[in-house]
């Protein structure tokens, strides 16, 4: 390679990172942008004025369904269900949607998929809104085709079990993931945790319903660890299970995804992968 081809190649090397470095600050602000929303979510009228405020500006297609899902959020959160409906109407999960060398990738925006599929319809299902949860079931149904092998909808779908009181319940599926066997499924490294904390809770439900104590006592450090965070503390109590408190229950940072969602999140092939070592 001769020196002009050589110093061509570096310069476009050194163009096409500084513009990803651009792009993913400008990602980091809007996405401080929805954390300062989620952080004021205690204070009712705070919180809706600056999601509302956020969705007004932010003109960005992508950014502006984040922020009408965590409104959606709020009013569950908030039991203000006057505009629920219309709010979800807005909604376009496509947006958050990307295709990367040939496959769907969610890993960016999944934050907003746990809260379609998982933190929202627990909020209304312990609230006894199960209407306004089947309207979320239906809307998310109009991803089914996309989504489909993404695990967060696959814990959706069997949580939908519990709530309806079929088949297992969803149980031999929570038992599958607590043991590693998920390789099969797409998911965001960083958001791992949280879904085997969900599903240890839902286990533990189960197992206390069904007098199995040894079963439960497995699941209880894992719960226990749960309830220290707010969204936690709320499936939690919202099972009916009684969790000891040990330490100051961790509010503002727990209550969204948002923030494990990191700015370099891997492209599609490349999480299917760290999907295979975390299961090793």
């Amino acid at each position: 390679m001769n020196s002009n081809l050589m110093n061509f190649v570096l310069l476009a090397v050194m163009i096409y990172m500084l513009v990803r470095m651009m792009v993913l600050n400008k990602r980091q602000k809007k996405n401080k942008v929805l954390i300062d929303c989620v952080n004021a979510i205690k204070d009712e009228d705070t919180f809706f004025n600056k999601i509302d405020n956020m969705i007004s500006t932010i003109n960005d297609p992508e950014f502006e369904t984040k922020g009408r899902v965590l409104k959606l959020w709020g009013m569950a959160y908030h039991q203000k269900y006057e505009n629920f409906e219309e709010t979800l109407a807005q909604i376009d999960m496509t947006t958050l949607m990307k295709t990367q060398k040939g496959s769907l990738s969610i890993d960016l925006d999944e934050d907003s998929f746990f809260y379609m599929y998982l933190a929202i319809p627990n909020l209304l299902h312990n609230a006894e809104r199960d209407d306004l949860r089947e309207k979320i079931e239906e809307k998310m149904k109009e991803y089914d085709d996309k989504l489909q092998g993404q695990l967060v909808r696959e814990i959706s779908l069997n949580i939908d079990k519990y709530y309806a009181g079929t088949e297992d319940k969803g149980l031999s599926f929570y038992e599958k993931v607590l043991n590693g066997d998920y390789g099969e499924y797409t998911y965001s490294r960083t958001m791992i945790g949280i879904y085997k904390s969900i599903v240890n809770a839902m286990a533990a439900e189960l197992y206390k319903e069904n007098g199995r104590d040894d079963k439960y006592q497995e699941a209880e450090e894992m719960l226990k660890d749960f309830y220290q965070t707010g969204v936690g503390k709320r499936w939690i109590n919202g099972l009916g299970l009684q969790v000891e408190e040990e330490n100051d229950t961790i509010e503002a940072d727990a209550e969204t995804a948002a923030e494990e969602i990191k700015e370099n999140a891997p492209e599609a092939e490349e999480t299917q992968e760290e999907n295979k070592e975390e299961k090793e």
